[in-house]
């Protein structure tokens, strides 16, 4: 990916400057290294693709701290250079990070405060612009998938909402099952996705699942709990992922899962 396919506008979304607190691609800089004008160039497709009355909500909303907004979209493009260095579609790293976003700004509004509904009302924005992108890429055939996926990850949420409310303490096993629904389908999708818009067979989609599927619960987990040691679920993993084919993108690949599972400790649980 050549500079000059993407600009760089310290306003956007997509480059924050060179502060660490306004631009998570400085956090942890070298295991974004691979992929990071590629990134970049997604979430400003992202941003041209959105109506005025949406980049200007992101604008004033959207303040990121942290990398996480930038996982999705990254798993997706990590993934899909295991087939293909020339990656030609880019459309499902943008559908990604439209459900990361939709899904962070339904999330916000279970805090209450003055944005509360202007955070659900950019979160349903955000998904009803997933579902126009989704149609006029002609990609239609993705709809049951990502109606599986959400469906799934507000399951997730709903459940870890319900148990905030009554100060509850999830054991380890429902900690874990609570994580697969809110990150482990979803960085499993991301990392499928990015395969099959790159040629890989059924087969590899399904072992691409499998890895995300552990890297979003190992994740999740150590999100909430720093002491949770995510070893086990990590290594089931790197199984599915060593059955790939052997490459430097694949190695690339365990090295971003490995680094985002070590700064997951680092970010504040909302």
């Amino acid at each position: 990916m050549k500079s000059d396919h993407y600009t760089l506008d310290n306003d956007s979304l997509h480059e924050r400057g060179s502060c660490p607190e306004k631009n998570p691609l400085l956090i942890g800089e070298h295991i974004w290294k691979p992929v990071a004008g590629e990134l970049r160039f997604v979430m400003g497709r992202l941003e041209k693709a959105l109506r005025p009355v949406g980049k200007l909500l992101l604008k004033q909303l959207h303040r990121p701290t942290d990398h996480e907004y930038l996982i999705p979209p990254g798993l997706v493009i990590f993934s899909g250079r295991i087939f293909s260095r020339e990656i030609k579609h880019y459309s499902p790293a943008v559908y990604m990070a439209l459900v990361y976003l939709g899904t962070m700004f339904h999330k916000r509004a279970s805090l209450k405060g003055k944005n509360q509904q202007l955070y659900i009302l950019t979160g349903d924005f955000l998904f009803s612009h997933l579902l126009q992108l989704i149609n006029n890429s002609q990609h239609l055939f993705l709809l049951e998938r990502f109606a599986g996926l959400i469906t799934t990850m507000n399951e997730g949420f709903s459940i870890m909402e319900e148990i905030r409310l009554k100060g509850a303490n999830p054991s380890e096993e429902e900690l874990i099952e609570i994580m697969r629904k809110q990150y482990g389908v979803f960085y499993g999708e991301c990392c499928a996705l990015g395969g099959l818009f790159t040629g890989c067979t059924e087969k590899e989609q399904t072992l691409l699942m499998e890895f995300g599927t552990s890297l979003g619960i190992a994740y999740g987990v150590k999100k909430i709990d720093m002491t949770f040691q995510p070893q086990q679920i990590i290594k089931d993993g790197l199984r599915a992922l060593s059955q790939l084919p052997v490459s430097e993108a694949r190695s690339e690949l365990e090295n971003f899962a490995r680094g985002i599972i070590d700064l997951s400790a680092d970010q504040n649980v909302d």
